[in-house]
């Protein structure tokens, strides 16, 4: 198959120029501690012809957590891209790290899918975390990005 047609691009993003573990700072956002799932990002894509279509999503979300205990502490984010509401892709990453009270940890995550079944019309992707354990869970800078490709 060979693209008939440019790939365009639609692309939303935050960049927190701030400290990112202070809820203070323009942009920085808080998870709740109780696996409430937070929109952190949407798009909307402007599709023609579904079933000569595919895009491709890829998301970026800094995680800014702050170390709460000696022995060491851990966070589950789930992440999740969702078209029209309705989830498309999940992962979840699960990070232990070494610290005292007060240490800070980054880590940046990148989640790339494939939408091979876009709807005709406009398709409104979302990228959604939610924090499944730990506290004081932070976004900071993030970023999502559609690259509509016709076949």
């Amino acid at each position: 198959m060979s693209l008939k047609q440019e790939p365009f691009v639609v692309a939303q993003s935050v960049s927190v120029e701030g400290d990112p573990y202070n809820t203070n700072t323009e942009g920085v956002i808080l998870l709740p501690d109780d696996s409430i799932p937070k929109v952190v990002l949407s798009v909307d894509v402007c599709i023609k012809q579904p079933d000569r279509t595919q895009v491709c999503i890829d998301t970026m979300a800094q995680i800014a957590v702050i170390g709460i205990t000696f022995i060491g502490n851990s966070f589950d984010i789930k992440y999740e891209i969702h078209r029209n509401g309705g989830n498309i892709a999940t992962i979840i990453d699960k990070m232990d790290f070494a610290s005292n009270p007060g240490d800070r940890h980054t880590n940046f995550s990148n989640f790339p899918v494939l939408d091979e079944n876009p709807h005709a019309g406009i398709n409104t992707y979302e990228l959604v975390c939610t924090a499944l354990t730990g506290f004081n869970n932070l976004i900071g800078s993030r970023g999502l990005k559609a690259t509509v490709i016709t076949l």
